[in-house]
């Protein structure tokens, strides 16, 4: 769920002595924080989207590759929320964007990654723009 702190900040300061207002902040950007699942709800709703974008441009004639599901992840400018850093880091901005991509290029949901690293495998290498025919049979 995003959040902006900004706008509690703004409110504390004008009824708040400085010291006061550094720990407004500090606790607003705590409550902005996302949980695990709240973010892994997240990325579930990007590839959603994803397919959708996929869905609209083979509906108007055009193959989904990566450089059409990039501009669709471009337009959609989405909200995307803190992670456990308190701010959306690069390296979570760069998890959101894989899978709406992913999704787009493909038509399925994006695997949401393995906490453990056991079993974080994705079908499609990023910066591939259809998945290698399966040979196992």
């Amino acid at each position: 769920m995003p959040c902006n702190p900004f706008v509690t900040v703004t409110f504390m300061n004008l009824r708040a002595p400085a010291v006061s207002l550094t720990a407004a902040a500090m606790l607003s950007l705590l409550a902005c924080t996302a949980s695990y699942d709240e973010r892994m709800k997240f990325l579930d709703d990007m590839s959603a989207k994803g397919i959708t974008y996929r869905q609209q441009l083979q509906n108007q004639g055009t193959d989904p590759s990566e450089d059409a599901c990039g501009k669709g992840w471009v337009l959609l400018k989405a909200s995307i929320p803190s992670d456990d850093s308190g701010y959306v880091s690069d390296e979570w901005r760069a998890q959101a964007e894989e899978a709406y991509v992913k999704s787009c290029l493909t038509g399925s949901a994006r695997p949401k990654p393995d906490p453990s690293g056991v079993e974080a495998v994705t079908p499609v290498p990023f910066g591939s723009e259809k998945p290698a025919p399966s040979t196992s049979r």
